[in-house]
This record gives structure tokens, C-alpha cells and sequence, in this order.
């Protein structure tokens, strides 16, 4: 071959094998280098993803916010409930004394007795729902 030296590069392609020249090699290599991302795109394209995810975090924080605010508005506060409750609780406990009242006036009548035993149960499954102990009355 005289002085000069080919290089020759051989990529095996069964059935066939094919010759590859350095060109070709470097077109290939070329062609990969010019479509590969570069430190300044990954990095601007990472910012991108920061600043919109930063601003949708931001924007379902208010969101929630906002909706957080609406429920405390609507709902009642403890207090509230409490005095509600006792309001509940005082006429159920007057309720009580005043069947008991009759119920000793009434006792030799049957008919009373079972609608007062009816009316006890009521207020005690009342009672039971609103989470109340039940109190003995004297």
C-alpha cells in the first residue's frame, strides 16, 4: 500500500458485512452531536419546570387556603355547640322531672304509664344521639 495507511473500520451486518469509512463514522458521530442537548438547554428547560411548578404549587396553596377559610366560616364553633346543647340539655332534664311528676300522679292509670314509658324512651334515644349521659333526675 506504499507509505500510506487506510483505516478501515468493518461492521458486521449478518448475512452481509459492510465496509464503514471513517466519513461515514464521522457523519454518524456528527449527527448525534448536533441533536444532543447541551448543558445550557437542560438546565434552561429545568428552570422552565421550576418556575411552573413553583407557580402551580403556589396557586393550589391559595386555592386551599381560600377553601379552608370558606369551612371555618361555615362551621360552627365549639362554643357555639356547647350552648346549644345546653339549651337541649336543660329542657330534656325539665322534661324528665315533669314526666316523673306525672308519672307518680298517674300510676294506678295504665294507659299513662306507657305512654310516659314511650315518651322516656324517646328522650333517652334522643340523648343517646346528641352523645349526652343520661342524668338521674330527683
Amino acid at each position: 500500500m506504499g507509505g500510506r495507511l487506510a483505516r478501515v473500520f468493518v461492521c458486521y451486518d449478518f448475512p452481509m458485512a459492510k465496509e464503514t469509512t471513517l466519513t461515514e463514522v464521522h457523519e454518524l458521530l456528527m449527527y448525534a452531536v448536533d441533536r444532543m442537548a447541551t448543558k445550557e438547554g437542560v438546565e434552561n428547560g429545568l428552570a422552565a419546570v421550576r418556575e411552573e411548578m413553583t407557580d402551580g404549587f403556589t396557586a393550589v396553596r391559595e386555592e386551599m387556603a381560600e377553601g379552608f377559610a370558606a369551612i371555618c366560616e361555615e362551621m360552627a364553633t365549639k362554643v357555639e355547640m356547647s350552648s346549644g346543647f345546653g339549651s337541649v340539655r336543660t329542657e330534656l332534664s325539665e322534661i324528665k322531672q315533669q314526666l316523673r311528676e306525672l308519672e307518680g300522679k298517674v300510676s294506678d292509670h295504665s294507659n299513662f304509664t306507657k305512654e310516659i314509658d314511650y315518651a322516656f324512651a324517646r328522650i333517652a334515644a334522643i340523648e343517646r344521639h346528641l352523645g349526652m349521659e343520661a342524668r338521674a333526675v330527683a
